[in-house]
C-alpha cells in the first residue's frame, strides 16, 4: 500500500477505534480525568465537530473549487447530543470523507485550499493532518481512561509499548489465571455470571485458542511479510462455534501456558527493527507489530478483569 492508501485506511478505521474506546465507558463518558480537562465524551464531540463542520466541508470545496480560501472556524457551545449519537455522527462524516479521498487520482490529492491558520495546503497534507489529529485525540481518551482506572486500550489509541516490557507482562498472565481459579470446583468455573456472559472456563478457552490461532500466526506474518492483511476477529461468532465449557479447566490452562511460552520465545528472538513492521488489520487498520503485541497485553488485562468479575458473581451465588 502507498502512504496515501495507509492514510485513508487509518482515517477509515478511526470510527471503529473510537467506538471500542467508548464501549465500556458509558457510565463515565462525561467524567473528566481532572477538573478543567475534557472527558471522553467531550473529546468525541470535538472530533465530530472537526469532521462534520470543518474537514468534510473544506474537503468538498477543495475538490470542487479552485484553491478556495477558508473562513476562520467559529467557536460554538458544542454539540449537546448523547455519546451514542455523537459516535454515529462522527462515523457518518468520516465515511463521507473517506469515500471522497478513496476516489482521488494524483491530481485530486494535489488540489489546494487556503487555511486561515496554516496557509496553502493540499488535500494530501490535510488528510495527513486529520490522521495525526485522530491519533492525538485517541491517545487523549486513553489518558482519561487510565486516570479513571479503566482497562487500557492502547492499540486502539495507536500506542506501542517496547517489546521488552510487553514480554514481562505477557509472561505473567497464565499465573494470574491460575490465581483467579484457585479453590474453585469445575462447576463454578463453568458457571456463567449471566446467561449471555462467558464463564471463567470460556474466558480461558478464548485466551488459549487466540494465542495459537490468531496472535502468534499474525505476529509471524507481520515479522516476515510485507504489510500483511488480516480480518477482524468476531468474538460472538467464536462463541457460537461450540460450547467451550466442555473439558477440564486445568487442561486448557496447561495448553495456554505452552502456547504463550511459544509466543514469548518467538518475540524474544526478533531482530532489531521488527517491532516497527506494519500490517493491516480489519479492526485496527494499519498498525505495527509492537502495537499489536501491546493489544495482546491489554487483551489479557481485559479478560483477567472479566474472569475476576465472573468469580465474584458466581461465588456470591454460592
Amino acid at each position: 500500500m502507498t502512504e496515501r492508501e495507509l492514510t485513508v485506511a487509518r482515517l477509515a478505521a478511526t470510527p471503529t477505534l473510537l467506538r471500542e474506546m467508548a464501549r465500556d465507558g458509558a457510565g463515565q463518558a462525561w467524567t473528566p480525568s481532572k477538573p478543567g480537562e475534557w472527558s471522553m465524551g467531550e473529546v468525541v464531540r470535538h472530533l465530530v465537530e472537526g469532521d462534520r463542520d470543518t474537514f468534510l466541508p473544506r474537503l468538498r470545496r477543495m475538490l470542487a473549487e479552485s484553491r478556495p480560501v477558508f473562513d476562520k472556524g467559529r467557536r460554538t457551545d458544542g454539540d449537546r447530543a448523547d455519546l451514542a449519537t455523537l459516535l454515529d455522527a462522527f462515523a457518518d462524516a468520516r465515511r463521507q470523507a473517506v469515500r471522497l479521498l478513496g476516489g482521488l487520482d494524483d491530481a485530486g490529492w494535489r488540489r489546494e485550499g487556503v487555511s486561515p491558520s496554516r496557509g496553502a495546503l493540499t488535500v494530501a497534507t490535510y488528510a495527513a493532518t486529520m490522521d495525526a489529529h485522530d491519533t492525538e485525540h485517541l491517545q487523549q481518551i486513553q489518558d482519561v481512561r487510565a486516570t479513571l482506572g479503566m482497562t487500557p486500550k492502547r492499540c486502539e489509541a495507536r500506542i506501542a509499548l517496547p517489546l521488552s516490557a510487553l514480554l514481562g507482562a505477557l509472561a505473567k498472565t497464565p499465573d494470574r489465571v491460575a490465581e483467579l481459579a484457585a479453590g474453585l470446583d469445575a462447576q463454578t468455573l463453568c458457571e456463567r455470571p449471566e446467561p449471555d456472559e462467558w464463564s471463567m472456563k470460556e474466558v480461558l478457552a478464548h485466551l488459549m485458542e487466540l494465542e495459537s490461532r490468531l496472535f502468534l500466526p499474525r505476529f509471524r506474518l507481520m515479522a516476515t511479510q510485507d504489510r500483511p492483511r488480516f480480518e477482524g476477529f468476531d468474538p460472538i461468532a467464536w462463541g457460537r462455534e461450540r460450547d467451550r465449557r466442555e473439558g477440564r479447566f486445568d487442561d486448557d490452562l496447561a495448553t495456554f501456558r505452552r502456547a504463550r511460552a511459544e509466543t514469548l520465545a518467538y518475540l524474544a528472538t526478533l531482530p532489531p527493527g521488527t517491532a516497527e513492521r506494519p500490517g493491516l488489520s480489519g479492526h485496527f487498520g494499519p498498525l505495527t507489530l509492537a502495537q499489536y503485541v501491546t493489544h495482546e497485553a491489554d487483551h489479557d488485562l481485559e479478560h483477567l478483569a472479566q474472569m475476576r468479575d465472573a468469580r465474584t458473581v458466581v461465588t456470591a451465588r454460592g
